[in-house]
């Protein structure tokens, strides 16, 4: 096949709503003509329905909005598959996945920052669509959860969390379990004794 061959034009004659006329005339300065826009949007949009042809962190982020998949850490995954939930409370990369986020080492953070850090990464691991966090005027955190599961699900994050900041923080922590959602109220060691 020749060179003419393959940057040969076709003419298509279409009828287009007045929106979509519009949004075409407001790229044509950008890329030149109308048949560029047209040719431009046809490749965004086979890029959108064959997520295969786009980078991998695109399709992670279509597959996480559009799918509800999650990201889970290795560790967590295989004590998953081996029915061993209960290690993924100590065989994890959570304090590496907020120091992680946060860009600093647990021994420079406030628990307020690794609280943030928590709700930040866990949230963009599409564990939960909500994720409250708030301080009242004595130091006591509540961090509300919300997810569209079951109890069980709650129970099992309310645990994970709660020993990871047991483990890592001396915290008290009190959870109170609902069906789609669950709430842990936190005292720091020396806010407890108040």
């Amino acid at each position: 096949m020749t060179d003419v061959k393959k940057n040969q034009k076709k003419s298509v004659h279409a009828t287009i709503s007045d929106e979509s006329y519009n949004i075409l005339e407001q790229y044509i300065k950008e890329f030149g003509s109308k048949s560029a826009v047209v040719d431009k949007s046809l490749k965004i949009f086979k890029k959108f329905k064959e997520p295969k042809m786009q980078d991998q962190r695109s399709v992670w982020c279509r597959a996480k909005d559009e799918l509800n998949m999650l990201l889970v850490g290795k560790t967590t995954f295989l004590n998953y598959i081996k029915g061993e939930a209960d290690e993924a409370f100590t065989k994890n990369i959570a304090v590496e996945v907020i120091e992680w986020y946060l860009g600093k080492r647990i021994g420079k953070m406030t628990l307020d920052e690794f609280l943030e850090g928590l709700k930040g990464m866990w949230k963009v691991a599409n564990y939960f669509y909500i994720i409250e966090l708030e301080k009242n005027k004595n130091g006591t955190f509540q961090m509300r959860f919300n997810h569209d599961l079951t109890q069980d699900y709650s129970r099992f994050w309310a645990g994970y969390f709660e020993k990871l900041l047991i483990d890592n923080w001396g915290c008290f922590v009190e959870s109170f379990i609902r069906n789609e959602s669950f709430y842990l109220i936190i005292r720091e060691k020396n806010e407890s004794l108040k």
